[in-house]
């Protein structure tokens, strides 16, 4: 368990999502560079484990959300963690918010292995946001394999078949109906479609 200090940090909003606030902190001051000021700060309480879980979370968060990517190796460290949810954030982060395609073997990877069923269900999500719009065989065949394994969740499983379909063609309103819960795998899926990219192309 990560220790906490008291009167050191606290949650705020910015810019409706929370962050770390430091003692000292000025309203109306240039965001700019004030912003920049609390990121550095706040990657130095991250330095020193000083920070607890929640607040690790939502600094990872603000870390991608503002592309501060001075803090990518204790981003990236965050990808062994021990929480199934700063896994998830740290390659979110790394991801979506930044990019990185040298990561997508480590999506593949906590799609393929994660023990976390909510951790592969964003990993798939990870896949996609990497190789959107791209039709990209490799990860295409990667998430069939995971669509017609039928001793996984079927959650995951949904997921996978979305994040396919949005690496042929995203299509925001076909991403919701896929995954907005009521999505029926046996029905549903297109069974020969999904079978294809398992063939040699």
């Amino acid at each position: 368990m990560v220790p906490r200090y008291e009167n050191s940090i606290s949650i705020v909003s910015f810019k409706r999502r929370p962050v770390i606030k430091y003692p000292g902190y000025k309203e109306g001051e240039n965001l700019d560079s004030r912003r920049r000021e609390e990121l550095f700060s706040l990657l130095k309480a991250l330095r020193r484990s000083n920070l607890s879980d929640r607040e690790i979370y939502h600094a990872i968060q603000t870390f991608g959300e503002t592309n501060f990517q001075e803090a990518r190796p204790e981003v990236e460290h965050f990808l062994t963690s021990e929480n199934p949810e700063l896994r998830f954030v740290a390659l979110k982060v790394l991801t979506r918010y930044w990019h990185l395609n040298e990561h997508w073997q480590t999506a593949r990877y906590f799609l393929e292995h994660d023990p976390d069923e909510d951790v592969r269900f964003r990993a798939a999500s990870a896949l996609a946001g990497l190789r959107q719009n791209t039709q990209d065989r490799a990860t295409l065949t990667i998430l069939a394999q995971v669509v017609l394994n039928e001793q996984e969740a079927d959650v995951v499983r949904i997921a996978a078949y979305a994040a396919m379909k949005a690496i042929m063609h995203y299509d925001p309103r076909e991403q919701f109906d896929i995954l907005k819960g009521t999505f029926d795998v046996q029905r549903k899926v297109d069974w020969e479609w999904v079978r294809s990219f398992l063939r040699e192309g």
